[in-house]
């Protein structure tokens, strides 16, 4: 994924290793010095105060990618940023993320920056599901279908009867 080996005459990605929760502040401030700066980020499902809350977070916490070129730009404001640690290197190069990982990415994210992660498990029609959460949480279902791009709909034995019921993806998980 990362190729250590290249010939520096382009502009091209770089891990920015971050300090804990602070892949955000350290966005803005290489933002700030006129970096290209890419942090995907997806939506997280968490409960809190038995209340379940979606919340925007980094898709790689502690990490964005930065673009660079090899030869004539200033890399060390980056180890100075707020916010920020440092490139990851793969030892004393700083190693290099391929485009096409990048471009991929990019292409799966919304005008927000956010990719949904919903569709990344593939469930087949009568696949063994665990429902882990909302009022239905703890009990087994049958995967029946995809009803939008974060729905689900899941067969559910329920008092002696077969129900078919909609549920967000990040409810359910493979038995």
């Amino acid at each position: 994924m990362i190729d250590p080996h290249h010939d520096g005459s382009e502009r091209n990605w770089h891990a920015v290793f971050c300090k804990p929760r602070q892949d955000g502040v350290a966005e803005s401030h290489l933002l700030n010095q006129g970096f290209e700066i890419f942090r995907p980020k997806t939506r997280v499902a968490c409960t809190r105060n038995g209340r379940r809350r979606v919340s925007v977070e980094s898709m790689f916490p502690r990490y964005l990618f930065v673009r660079l070129s090899q030869a004539g730009e200033d890399w060390t404001p980056i180890r100075s940023t707020r916010g920020a640690v440092g490139l990851v290197r793969l030892g004393q190069e700083a190693a290099i993320v391929p485009d096409p990982i990048i471009d991929g990415l990019r292409q799966r994210c919304n005008e927000a920056g956010v990719i949904s992660l919903a569709g990344a498990i593939d469930y087949q029609r009568d696949d063994l599901v665990d429902i882990i959460d909302g009022p239905f949480s703890g009990y087994r279902a049958l995967f029946q279908a995809r009803s939008s791009q974060e729905r689900v709909v899941v067969l559910l034995n329920l008092l002696k009867r077969e129900r078919r019921i909609e549920l967000p993806e990040v409810s359910i998980r493979r038995a």
